[in-house]
């Protein structure tokens, strides 16, 4: 088996990860400090370590390059609680194998072992140094987000197409930007192309260019988006309203690298990454003949989901703090605790720009006083539709969350049995409410035999407010 370092200055984490990689069979050594894990590195030449970013003197991006100097062929895996983007950039820019943010649990912890341990090759040379941070650089602590910043911070680098899926307002085109900042073209054109926004029978002539004389109005030869962003990145948006005739030759364009203007006969070479986005479901369109299934899968190659916001809310106070400080002239405008329980309680559905949104009407109505839940504007209408679904949904999860967390370290609870206590009781009592009490009719309602009802009347002690015979219609 093999040899591990740990360095962590927390002892329970430091402890734990060293149980568990002996459970493994691997000898294990823990140093609290970078400095301590760089002796014993030199010593031990470990396969594999672990490697915490916050450290007491020397940082574990710092130790990083140390490290690889003394031991070239450790794979080092970047652990800690303070992940962002830059983080994981560094991290996996810097050489590491791979990055994990706290809190993860050891059974992560050691799949990333076992795949350290099981690569064929130690990982190359560290990559040319990032750039700094581009100016709207991403905000979020959940996991949903530490799982993002990874999947960007392992494709930057590459030339490989990257499709970035979400819902409208989730920061797609900033995913990309970012993608294009932290890569090797990031000094050369990124160009961002809304292809909704394009008069649909010049979508061809914006992307791929024309020759004079091409269509009528065509007094000179223009080249396309393709041609100019030549050694940078061309960020397709709403990639499913490209036209099928157009579709054909982006295909060209990824397989050989080459363009042909409108009314030309002449391919032009390029060099262009391609980075697409798309609200909606792709697959639907392929099974129905409006997107090429060879398009599909040659832009798929990577895949970057960003989540809606209802699915990160731990990252709402923080989201909302970053906006503010660009806001405020001077001092940033406080939120009180209320408006911050008011932010994390809507379902946005308009995502991170309509919070966005939310908040400078807010800092405007404010007028630099603390933020209150009055000062925000109304929730949106939009999606008004889903939104008892969503916010059924989110309290599901919260439940769940909660009664999980609680409950460790102890056996598993039986979860679906206590759900079921909780929501049956308010259904069926609402149910014959509304039906006036008629158990037949009810239990139509519920897909239940009314001796069902009649159990679960019993079982909850419920009794129907206008109680009614079991046998009216």
């Amino acid at each position: 088996m093999g040899k591990i370092l740990i360095v962590d200055d927390e002892e329970a984490i430091a402890w734990a990860l060293r149980v568990a990689c002996e459970r493994e069979g691997h000898s294990a050594f823990v140093a609290p400090s970078a400095e301590e894990g760089l002796k014993l590195a030199g010593v031990e030449q470990p396969d594999v370590a672990f490697l915490d970013v916050r450290l007491p003197k020397m940082d574990g991006l710092t130790a990083l390059a140390k490290l690889q100097a003394l031991s070239p062929r450790t794979a080092v895996i970047i652990i800690t609680a303070h992940g962002n983007l830059a983080t994981a950039v560094k991290a996996v820019e810097g050489g590491a194998f791979d990055y994990l943010a706290k809190p993860f649990d050891l059974e992560q912890a050691l799949g990333t072992l076992r795949r350290a341990m099981n690569r064929h090759s130690n990982h190359g040379n560290p990559a040319e140094t990032l750039a700094r941070d581009s100016e709207e650089e991403f905000v979020g602590r959940s996991a949903p987000m530490q799982a993002v910043f990874k999947r960007i911070a392992l494709a930057a680098p590459t030339d490989a197409c990257v499709m970035i899926t979400g819902e409208s307002g989730t920061g797609k085109e900033l995913v990309a930007r970012a993608l294009h900042a932290h890569s090797p073209r990031r000094n050369k054109p990124f160009l961002p192309v809304h292809v909704a926004s394009l008069n649909v029978n010049l979508v061809e002539s914006e992307l791929f260019g024309h020759i004079r004389g091409a269509f009528t109005g065509a007094d000179r030869s223009r080249p396309g988006l393709l041609s100019l962003a030549d050694g940078g990145t061309v960020f397709l948006d709403e990639l499913g309203d490209i036209p099928l005739p157009v579709q054909a030759k982006l295909l060209r364009v990824l397989e050989r690298q080459e363009v042909q203007p409108v009314g030309g006969s002449e391919m032009h070479r390029v060099n262009v990454r391609i980075i697409s986005a798309t609200n909606a479901n792709l697959d639907d369109e392929v099974k129905a003949g409006r997107f090429r299934h060879d398009l599909f899968f040659r832009l798929n190659v990577y895949p970057i989901h960003l989540p809606p916001l209802r699915d990160r809310r731990d990252d709402i106070p923080i989201l909302a703090e970053h906006f503010l400080r660009r806001f405020a002239a001077g001092s940033p405008p406080r939120l009180t605790a209320e408006a911050v329980s008011e932010l994390q309680s809507r379902l946005w559905p308009g995502n991170v720009r309509e919070l966005k949104n939310a908040l400078e009407h807010a800092a405007i109505v404010a007028r630099g006083e603390p933020i209150r839940p009055d000062h925000l504007p109304s929730p949106s209408d939009v999606g008004r539709s889903h939104t008892l679904r969503e916010r059924l949904a989110g309290l599901v999860r919260d439940w769940a969350r909660e009664r999980i967390i609680s409950a460790k370290p102890e056996e598993p609870a039986e979860l679906h049995e206590a759900l079921l206590a909780e929501v049956e009781p308010a259904l069926l009592r609402e149910v014959l409410d509304q039906l006036g009490g008629n158990r037949l009719a009810a239990g139509r309602w519920l897909g239940l035999a009314r001796a069902t009802v009649r159990k679960l009347i019993r079982k909850y002690d419920l009794e129907p407010a206008s109680a009614g015979s079991d046998d009216e219609e």
